[in-house]
């Protein structure tokens, strides 16, 4: 994918935004830059990781990661990460990033007829995962991940040479060959973090902006490793062929970021415009892999159905508790607490099972527990019985909990059991220790409405086409995303209790929690609150209004479509691109500008595409721009 016009634009003058969006934009690049500027001027004379540093500022932090929404200062975190990361897992974590770069690079070069390229489509999907926020802290998990990359890179390059194929140079930041020690892994680790690449690349849009694309491609690994982990090729959802398609993909996307993050480009407007067409040409894959995710959940599971779920939980039979997003993982879970007359509850994201027919199906299926991922510290501890954690996002466990938390698939902290596979035993064996020993808080039960999937949206589109025709419907908001802990967050429950009686919102991710605890009302036979479901359940509402646009004869922009995203990690940034390729306009994200955005960078983005920062602090003046399609 090419996109026109962004080389042209790069130095465009920056549109008009809020003064609050164009401050926080220009006072995260001037921290950045002042860090950058330090960084060039040393990049010559380092030879040791930053980690080895005896005091973490900004020009020399004991670690660089800027990856998430809540990065420290709205900067970077320097010392440890906001979510707890340590230096030496930041560390291994850049590292195994490079060595996935180097897999996509011999991968794409092989091709899909060497049983390598499937074997590195696994280990790319997996490890990936593993970088995201809050996934995995096990330094031993990244060391094996590396140990297995080395390998694998080995065989690759080894296919290569006997195809007669050339073997492309290693990226700068990559070892001549894996340290054995863990020292020698963090040492190695140095040439591959954001401080020393900044300053080889010595261009801060630039930089910014591949940074973005490799968040990006870390969140399409994630939604595809969901769509293969629960059996996508296997069920028939999608073909094999279908699968290749999105490794090829991906491969090329991690063969450009091998080199663009590591290297000083001969034209940097140039550059610019490639690092921003290929954002894009991730925002098109990701889009596919939803397709093929949703695909995977309906033909497996069923299409959800509109159901009410509740929050009570009897304490008195052994109980687990899913937290997460992996359906698959939930559906394994369920066949053996069947038998076993074991109790499940979700947690999260997870809250949508209870809308496929599929699950629903399980008697061991009982309710939801909890909120969003922020709450768990307090919400984990209240649990009465064992925790599965399925994905992101963890928070390092407390030992008011430890004892009966675990992990499975990419998710991983040192200290806890992670089930390799699908045997559950332990889990189960857990919860029925646990059953008695945890007091239940009471409070007031919850009660949510779920399933709004688009086909139960489309099953009524006639309606919503007469009210839209009629003028009764007149705006359509989506609100939600990923949810974190600021309390500027609570802008998205502001602007939704706000929003006309003559609308609906679509609501999805966890941040659909900021505003389940609010009476929206209906309009018609619908209810104003339309639950979608989880993040990647974004697709649903795409078709939704695609679907909608064409029952109207419309164009999907011609609707009045109004987004307001919270969000957090790197599955969101996978999801905003795919908006920005699909070419929907004046999308509002939050609370934070991203980090790794310049005011310049934010700028094109804003001209091309209205994309904007909410306004925390004045929500009403936001809702006067939506409503007006500004």
């Amino acid at each position: 994918i090419i996109f026109s016009g962004f080389a042209a634009s790069i130095f465009c003058p920056l549109p008009t935004m809020s003064a609050l969006a164009t401050m926080r934009f220009a006072m995260a690049h001037v921290a950045r830059g002042s860090l950058r500027t330090a960084a060039r001027a040393a990049a010559a004379n380092v030879t040791v990781p930053v980690r080895y540093t005896a005091t973490s500022t900004m020009t020399a932090p004991k670690m660089l990661c800027y990856q998430c929404e809540q990065t420290s200062a709205g900067t970077g975190c320097t010392t440890a990460g906001v979510c707890m990361k340590q230096p030496d897992t930041a560390g291994l974590q850049d590292l195994q990033m490079a060595y996935v770069k180097r897999l996509c690079q011999l991968a794409f070069l092989v091709g899909p007829t060497n049983p390598l390229f499937q074997e590195a489509g696994s280990l790319v999907m997996d490890s990936t995962f593993a970088t995201l926020t809050n996934v995995n802290f096990d330094d031993a998990r990244f060391e094996s991940y590396l140990k297995d990359s080395a390998q694998l890179i080995g065989k690759l390059e080894a296919a290569l040479s006997k195809a007669g194929k050339a073997v492309p140079p290693r990226a700068s930041e990559l070892p001549a060959s894996l340290p054995s020690s863990k020292d020698g892994l963090l040492q190695a680790a140095g040439k591959t973090g954001l401080l020393q690449r900044s300053a080889i690349v010595a261009n801060d849009d630039l930089f910014g902006v591949v940074e973005m694309a490799t968040y990006g491609f870390k969140g399409v690994c994630a939604y595809f490793f969901h769509a293969e982990h629960i059996g996508g090729v296997a069920s028939g959802a999608y073909s094999a062929q279908d699968r290749d398609a999105v490794f090829q993909e991906l491969f090329r996307v991690g063969n450009y970021l091998a080199n663009a993050g590591c290297t000083r480009p001969a034209n940097a407007e140039a550059a610019l415009g490639e690092a921003l067409g290929e954002c894009l040409a991730l925002g098109a894959l990701n889009v596919k892999v939803m397709a093929l995710l949703d695909a995977a959940h309906t033909t497996i599971l069923g299409h959800p159905v509109i159901s009410e779920v509740t929050s009570s939980v009897d304490a008195n039979k052994p109980a687990i508790l899913v937290s997460g997003h992996d359906m698959g993982v939930l559906l394994a879970l369920l066949k053996q607490c069947d038998a076993q007359g074991v109790d499940v509850y979700t947690h999260g994201e997870m809250l949508p099972a209870h809308s496929y027919p599929k699950l629903k199906a399980y008697k061991s299926l009982k309710g939801h527990f909890g909120t969003h991922w922020g709450n768990q510290l307090r919400e984990f501890r209240e649990f009465p019985g064992a925790i599965l954690m399925t994905s992101n996002c963890l928070r390092p466990p407390t030992s008011k909990y430890n004892q009966r938390i675990f992990t499975c698939g990419p998710v991983g902290f040192s200290g806890i059991p992670n089930i390799v596979g699908n045997d559950f035993s332990a889990v189960i064996k857990s919860a029925q220790a646990v059953k008695g020993t945890v007091a239940v808080k009471k409070s007031e039960e919850q009660k949510y409405l779920i399933g709004f999937g688009h086909q139960a949206v489309l099953g009524v589109a006639d309606k919503v086409v007469a009210a839209v025709k009629s003028g009764a419907l007149k705006h359509i908001f989506v609100i939600g995303g990923c949810d974190g802990t600021e309390t500027a967050r609570s802008y998205f429950t502001d602007i939704a209790k706000k929003t006309p009686k003559d609308s609906v919102i679509l609501t999805l991710g966890c941040g659909k929690f900021r505003l389940t605890g609010t009476d929206h009302g209906t309009l018609g036979p619908l209810p104003r609150l339309l639950d979608m479901g989880q993040c990647n359940d974004a697709y649903s509402a795409v078709v939704v209004a695609m679907k909608l646009a064409e029952a109207l004869g419309c164009g999907v922009h011609d609707l009045p479509l109004h987004f307001a995203v919270s969000w957090f990690e790197q599955k969101a940034v996978a999801v905003l691109l795919s908006l920005l390729h699909l070419n929907f306009k004046n999308v509002r994200i939050g609370p934070a500008a991203p980090a790794f955005l310049t005011p310049n960078v934010a700028g094109i983005l804003g001209e091309k595409f209205g994309l904007k920062v909410i306004d925390a602090e004045n929500d009403e003046d936001d809702l006067k721009l939506m409503l007006q399609g500004k």
